[in-house]
């Protein structure tokens, strides 16, 4: 099954515009959009609604036209950190519309034998957007908050006080363990935001590791097929790959730009042997 990877788009069109492309001339089977789907470079005041009309007035018909040109094609996709919460009914319409299927919590046949699993939520950023942040493991270190914590209402953006948000949510260990169980992990892909601790896929632009701890110690502990990340967008040019193996799991986290798509293409039943990526070859 020929498949694209990728994951940061952040509502940018012209990245989009370039991942149908590619899916159209490698005549994919399949798109993952592994977190942060929608804009975020507007007012912050404003963000709700901009991320509202970038899913009615661009997704919905890019989709409308990529499932013309590959009639067969499957897109998968969920939120991440980027991403307002209060908009997940737009994007349940375009579920109800056959358009994508979204991932978060959910799981799908992949292919004739594998299936398919997602997780949005990412530990604590130093940013704003609080809807799919949570602890990561109970002892793991947190963040300094350096902007107002905001979640997203049905009367707008409400601020928040971080500390007490958290402690009244599960941590993301706690959700892992609730997950869908697959029928066998080893032929299941799971498409997780944020990526694991201390790989190739974690590291900022300081040389710091900031993934999370609960995702490897899941990956560790069940050896999936093959994981997907995103989240952090420098963290291949900063460790020189844009995967990793934890154990036997393969992990993958394209990276992002805004220019050029960072996308990695592969077939399914053969990842490590026919993945490609669109700027690191």
């Amino acid at each position: 099954m020929k498949i694209i990877y990728t994951a940061d788009l952040h509502g940018i069109e012209g990245l989009y515009s370039q991942l149908f492309r590619l899916a159209v001339n490698w005549q994919a089977e399949a798109i993952i959009i592994g977190g942060d789907l929608l804009p975020k470079h507007g007012a912050f005041s404003t963000s709700v609604e901009d991320q509202r009309d970038f899913i009615t007035h661009f997704m919905k018909p890019k989709l409308e036209g990529i499932h013309i040109e590959l009639p067969g094609l499957e897109v998968y996709a969920m939120m991440g950190n980027d991403d307002w919460l209060i908009n997940m009914p737009l994007l349940e319409e375009l579920q109800r519309h056959g358009l994508l299927r979204l991932l978060h919590n959910k799981k799908y046949r992949l292919g004739n034998r594998f299936e398919i699993i997602g997780y949005g939520n990412v530990p604590p950023t130093p940013f704003s957007i609080k809807d799919s942040e949570r602890i990561d493991t109970a002892d793991a270190p947190i963040e300094p908050q350096h902007f107002k914590a905001c979640i997203s209402t049905d009367t707008g953006i409400r601020q928040i006080d971080a500390v007490t948000h958290f402690n009244r949510l599960s941590t993301m260990e706690q959700e892992l363990a609730r997950l869908p169980v697959p029928r066998s992990y080893q032929k299941t892909v799971y498409v997780m935001h944020a990526p694991p601790f201390q790989t190739n896929l974690d590291i900022l632009y300081d040389g710091r590791a900031v993934g999370s701890r609960a995702i490897r110690q899941f990956i560790e502990k069940n050896q999936p097929y093959l994981t997907l990340h995103g989240h952090i967008h420098e963290a291949p040019s900063r460790s020189g790959s844009y995967w990793d193996k934890i154990g036997n799991t393969v992990c993958i986290n394209p990276g992002q730009g805004t220019r050029d798509l960072h996308a990695v293409v592969f077939e399914l039943e053969d990842v490590l042997n026919t993945m490609s990526h669109t700027i690191f070859g």
